[in-house]
């Protein structure tokens, strides 16, 4: 019983690093913030839709951020296993004009892909942004991946240990349809008019993405309307 205990603990300890977003309905677990500038604690504005990764030694923990203005950019930080916020006023990753939202982040074996919606042009394209594992940024502002559509394309990303794959919604068709695209170490795009997935007279929306060794899966939410 006591055996049973501890692993009970260690495990609950242990989710306690997940959960730290969440500190306000897991007060009695550890948490801290992601987003804080050296003195203020929180930084201004509103920071939400977290995404995250792990690169065999730390985490890169990118989201939405409103600091600047009110049309929101990408930050980041790495965060160690233990829980240290190593980049505590938050990396920059794409302050461009416009918004940028929906970020996504997978860790490639060399260095993360980072991509997210972006609004700079006047439509909403995908961009990316390669950061390696000292938090550098490879990519300042992005690169355009798809896209230059009025829907909202809610991209997503993999790695298969040889490229990153990324998923998104398009709506070239008149509906939302399921594109993809490769996209190398060096941040080439590799099928730049996009693979199609699925198309259906449905709309399909907020597509996923995992690797398992040898084939992906994609997964998306299907409008029944």
């Amino acid at each position: 019983m006591h055996n049973c205990l501890r692993v009970i603990k260690f495990v609950i300890l242990s989710l306690g690093l997940v959960f730290c977003l969440y500190g306000e309905a897991f007060s009695f677990w550890p948490e801290f913030w992601l987003s804080s500038d050296c003195f203020l604690g929180s930084a201004p504005g509103i920071q939400t839709t977290p995404s995250v990764a792990f690169d065999g030694t730390n985490f890169l923990v990118v989201w939405e951020d409103e600091r600047i203005n009110t049309q929101r950019d990408i930050f980041g930080a790495r965060v160690s296993p233990q829980g240290e916020i190593l980049d505590p006023i938050g990396i920059p990753i794409c302050s461009s004009e416009g918004e940028q939202s929906c970020v996504n982040v997978a860790w490639g074996g060399q260095n993360y892909l980072v991509v997210w919606q972006d609004w700079r042009n006047g439509n909403w394209a995908i961009y990316g942004a390669r950061v390696n594992p000292d938090g550098n940024v490879l990519d300042p502002n992005g690169f355009f991946i798809a896209g230059g559509s009025e829907g909202v394309p809610y991209p997503a990303v993999v790695s298969d240990g040889t490229n990153f794959f990324v998923v998104w919604s398009d709506d070239r068709s008149g509906t939302s349809d399921i594109y993809g695209t490769r996209v190398t170490p060096l941040g080439e795009v590799l099928d730049p008019q996009g693979i199609l997935i699925s198309a259906s007279y449905r709309y399909e929306l907020c597509p996923a993405i995992a690797y398992n060794g040898s084939i992906f899966l994609v997964v998306w939410e299907l409008d029944q309307g």
